[in-house]
């Protein structure tokens, strides 16, 4: 499904009324136990990150998603962060891959001095499957070692997973909006990702997300190429 983007910069020109809106209404739709107004402040207002990108998705004029990444910059490093809701019928996983992809990658090349990561809070396991199919290195991840002290560090009030030990999951106090048949899918798949995603955070239909890092390097892009240019 092809569907329209609008992209905004919060140092040019960021969302007017309208679109903040529109984007209060995805963002009511996608989640249960949400308050809209205390989401928009804390991810589209707060002053921490130096800089914001937004992807808007749009279905003829009708805005159906978004992708939000802030930059922050942290000792010796850059944290991107990302957000992302889809209303149910247009939830395809990989809409934000190649935004999200792109401009962490323009984010290293401007400073490469400095290490940069991205960083996820993943509440769906289509999500991460759709991103780790594609990712050279994501953590965690079923076949690559996690360097637990990242997690540490960038999830420090976050919770362990039971199932490798690694402080990976956070309790977000929101839930995508599934339908029954959907939790049921999603623990009997045979994807390899999400059957790792629901052995890692079996209750991810309860409020508990799944806290990703992918690191933004020369390694990073090489991999992901190679994985891309492989699966064709």
């Amino acid at each position: 499904m092809h569907l329209k983007t609008t992209d905004l910069t919060q140092t040019k020109q960021w969302l007017n009324d309208a679109q903040k809106q529109q984007v209060g209404g995805v963002i009511q739709a996608s989640f249960a136990n949400v308050n809209v107004k205390d989401y928009l402040a804390k991810y589209f207002d707060c002053t921490k990150p130096h800089q914001r990108k937004l992807r808007l998705y749009y279905d003829n004029d009708k805005l159906v998603g978004y992708c939000l990444l802030t930059f922050s910059d942290e000792i010796n490093i850059t944290v991107i962060r990302a957000s992302a809701a889809f209303l149910p019928k247009f939830r395809q996983g990989g809409n934000t891959f190649a935004f999200s992809l792109s401009q962490s990658i323009k984010a290293w090349l401007t400073r490469p001095w400095r290490k940069h990561y991205y960083a996820d809070t993943m509440l769906s396991p289509a999500m991460y499957r759709a991103i780790a199919k594609k990712t050279g290195v994501i953590w965690p991840h079923l076949t690559h070692q996690a360097p637990s002290q990242l997690f540490e560090r960038f999830n420090s009030g976050g919770l362990l997973s039971q199932f490798n030990s690694l402080r990976c999951l956070v309790e977000v106090n929101r839930a995508s909006k599934y339908l029954q048949q959907d939790l049921i899918a999603f623990k009997a798949s045979e994807k390899l990702e999400i059957q790792y995603y629901c052995q890692v955070n079996p209750d991810f239909d309860k409020g508990i997300a799944l806290f990703v890092i992918i690191p933004v390097n020369l390694a990073q892009i090489a991999k992901t190429l190679y994985k891309n240019l492989s699966r064709k």
